[in-house]
């Protein structure tokens, strides 16, 4: 995750996990020669608890010596604005906040504070919502060659354990008891009577299993990518062009991962796309007549020729494309 003399931005949010990951790097840095910083956003969520765990994490940098980055953003009008959860919102404002300063202050990792518990937790939910390999494969260690989380292996337990034995002080973010949260419910209720009922040890075996299939999930990503090329006709900078006969030829496996590779290709992202739209591309395949279309979000057409399925992210919305389609079809032709 880390070399020597590597630029690290910590992301710290007060509470006992980001503390306790602070303490481990801090303690490393001399050793490793390591340039450290702190980042903290304030979401504006809880008010004054908001502005009381952003003065925490400032003093802390301070009393270290170490670079404090902090911005404040309204979560929640973020959230109403794109129209998904708060949680969402935070989780894309931290993300967007941590790449923005390590791309100014030249910061080559990020580090977070994410333990076996939250990786656990990660893995129910994605059972709970139907998720494929890559939802129950949980929270990777490492992730976009720059996102590190190096306490990812240890217990909640065994991160209190150690903030105790070095008398460090955190704070309590009341919000992650609120049940009105999937997560919340699932860290406070479901979990704990999975182990009283069921399993004693079921964060470890949520966690072992998580790592199974990250493994597997990368291995069929690298044969996916293999299959992507020899399926590809043509593309450009907003169109991929796959050969049908190509794809139908794939494993089963390989096909969903196949078309998401188009997509990405073309939306540079895979953000909003479900596993119900790579289900209605298959069906297009299988059993759509020639000329036929299938929409998707972030303005992705997708179409069908006899030989051919083309990908295209189109210049205008695809409700605009639609009137001026359907106004071409009634327009008188030409004498």
């Amino acid at each position: 995750m880390i070399g020597k003399k590597e630029a690290v931005l910590i992301g710290v949010s007060g509470g006992p996990d980001s503390m306790a990951l602070a303490r481990v790097l801090i303690h490393l840095a001399p050793d490793w020669d390591l340039h450290l910083g702190v980042a903290h956003l304030n979401h504006g969520l809880r008010g004054a608890s908001s502005d009381r765990d952003q003065a925490f994490t400032q003093q802390f940098a301070a009393m270290h010596n170490l670079p404090f980055f902090c911005e404040y953003r309204d979560v929640a009008s973020l959230a109403k604005q794109a129209r998904n959860s708060v949680e969402e919102a935070g989780r894309n404002a931290r993300y967007d906040f941590f790449n923005q300063v390590a791309d100014t202050h030249e910061f080559s990792r990020i580090a977070t504070g994410h333990t076996r518990d939250d990786n656990a937790e990660q893995v129910l939910m994605g059972l709970l919502r139907g998720s494929g390999s890559k939802g129950l494969a949980g929270i990777p260690p490492l992730r976009e060659n720059r996102f590190i989380r190096p306490l990812i292996d240890r217990s909640r337990q065994e991160i209190l354990g150690y903030l105790d034995d070095l008398d460090q002080a955190y704070v309590m973010d009341d919000s992650n008891q609120d049940p009105a949260f999937l997560r919340n419910r699932i860290r406070t209720q479901l979990l704990p009577l999975l182990e009283k009922e069921y399993n004693p040890g079921i964060k470890q075996g949520l966690h072992r299993v998580s790592t199974i299939l990250l493994n597997e999930d990368r291995f069929l990503d690298d044969h996916a990518d293999l299959a992507f090329a020899d399926c590809v006709d043509n593309t450009t900078r907003e169109t991929v062009v796959l050969s049908i006969p190509a794809v139908i030829r794939l494993h089963p496996a390989l096909v969903p991962r196949v078309l998401r590779c188009a997509i990405h290709t073309v939306k540079s992202t895979l953000r909003q796309i479900t596993h119900d739209h790579i289900r209605a591309i298959q069906e297009m395949l299988a059993t759509a007549e020639p000329g036929k279309h299938l929409d998707l979000p972030g303005r992705i057409r997708v179409y069908k020729t006899r030989h051919q399925i083309i990908f295209k992210r189109e210049a205008i919305s695809l409700r605009q494309l639609g009137r001026m389609q359907k106004q071409a079809k009634r327009r008188p032709p030409e004498a």
